[in-house]
């Protein structure tokens, strides 16, 4: 693992914590948002998004739902 592999892709200061559910990039605990993606017949599945991805529809079929985060 590089050393830019050990930081978070967004901020570049902190320990990733987790890989953007939408891009895959690594995000750390403040640059990514909880999710949770229900498939219709009742299953829920968690989903980290970085903060570009939670606002988008075509990656977070939640982001049509809820106001944009500022």
């Amino acid at each position: 693992m590089t050393a830019e592999e050990r930081k978070c892709t967004l901020c570049n200061r902190e320990k990733p914590f987790t890989i953007c559910t939408g891009c895959g990039v690594p995000v750390c605990e403040g640059c990514s948002r909880f999710e949770v993606i229900g498939s219709g017949c009742g299953c829920v599945w968690p989903a980290y998004y970085c903060l570009k991805c939670i606002d988008d529809p075509m990656t977070n079929p939640n982001a049509a739902l809820r106001e944009p985060l500022k």
